[in-house]
């Protein structure tokens, strides 16, 4: 089987957020499992993406026969394969309307013109939820079929390295990107509600005034540490020296939040406090490990990471770990793509 992902900008650009985290561990999957995969991408210049995986340029899916099917990851990456004959699959993180989710306003007219593309060109569309599936089939009917690959995380995670932290630091983990005006004001009201007990730290990028918010409605308070973004490998040792990992919503709306945090931080060990109404919550009322709090109640969570920091949940961390690799691995994601691929070959090759 020769797999294209179509990957809407350039994966060999350094730094690495969760995009290309799962680029890279969606195609060096394939490989392993034995599946020719390639990344297709706007570069000018051809490459290797995680020592393994070739980057070939936009051109590679004029050529007939050279893919069997291609995966295009984000809604923009439909865009990219307007001269590719052959079956795609399309995934988007989450189905927007006319409406919501708010924060897509400045990319509404963009991000709808690619789900009609989709709808009209895919085989198939993959989403990482039960919620988005739901929307997906109000706005666009029932007749192309919906898998759910939910986000992610390592089988393997690397070996331990130093504290990245103050000696005695007690640390309140954010890990990822500030994808909202609201998620700003919410981390740094903790860091100011904290200080003198635990300290905000912040590994990843703000990108809250992509989202239209104003400047000074995006800025950080000085006493959130930021690390900005950090490569893959070193983000391990900030999940691991942590004392508590948070996750901020996005929004009011559930389907816009799907946090992929959440796997990594009890991948890593570290319990989580975590804002409703996030999806992926659901993970931590099944291991136990962390504690939830209401959509905008800044004292839940300032209350709740007191309590875990006091009363930490040492017991159960490897039991947690050990259950995320086994159940939630990268590689069983890879699986359920390869029986996706492989029935739509299939019926391809029947209608012959």
């Amino acid at each position: 089987m020769r797999v294209g992902i179509v990957f809407h900008k350039n994966p060999l650009a350094p730094p690495t957020g969760i995009d290309l985290v799962r680029l890279r561990a969606i195609s060096l999957g394939f490989i392993r499992k034995g599946i020719n995969a390639e990344v297709i991408a706007p570069v000018d210049r051809e490459g290797i993406l995680g020592g393994i995986v070739p980057v070939r340029r936009l051109e590679a899916l004029e050529e007939a026969g050279r893919y069997d099917i291609v995966k295009t990851c984000y809604h923009d990456s439909i865009l990219l394969i307007e001269r590719y004959r052959g079956p795609v699959v399309s995934r988007i993180v989450r189905v927007v309307d006319h409406e919501l989710p708010e924060r897509d306003e400045p990319f509404r007219e963009r991000l709808l013109r690619c789900q009609a593309l989709i709808r009209d060109r895919a085989s198939a569309v993959v989403l990482n939820n039960a919620e988005n599936r739901e929307r997906w089939r109000s706005f666009y009917g029932g007749e192309l079929p919906i898998v759910l690959v939910p986000t992610g995380c390592p089988a393997h995670i690397p070996a331990q390295g130093l504290n990245p932290y103050r000696p005695g630091e007690r640390v309140l983990l954010f890990l990822g990107s500030l994808a909202a005006p609201r998620m700003v004001y919410m981390l740094n009201q903790a860091a100011r509600l904290l200080r003198d007990r635990v300290r905000v730290h912040l590994v990843g990028i703000n990108k809250a005034c992509m989202y239209g918010g104003a400047q000074e409605d995006c800025a950080l308070d000085p006493l959130v540490v930021d690390h900005g973004e950090l490569s893959e490998e070193e983000v391990w040792d900030f999940i691991r020296y942590a004392w508590v990992g948070l996750a901020l919503a996005a929004g009011p709306h559930a389907f816009d939040n799907d946090v992929s945090k959440i796997l990594n931080y009890l991948r890593g060990g570290l319990p989580v406090v975590s804002e409703e109404p996030i999806l992926t919550n659901e993970l931590i009322q099944r291991t136990g490990f962390g504690k939830l709090f209401s959509h905008g109640d800044v004292l839940e969570l300032v209350s709740n990471t007191l309590e875990l920091v006091e009363h930490p949940l040492d017991q159960q961390r490897d039991q947690v770990m050990q259950f995320m690799a086994a159940e939630h691995s990268w590689d069983k994601r890879v699986e359920t793509y390869i029986r996706l691929f492989s029935k739509i070959l299939s019926a391809d090759a029947s209608a012959l």
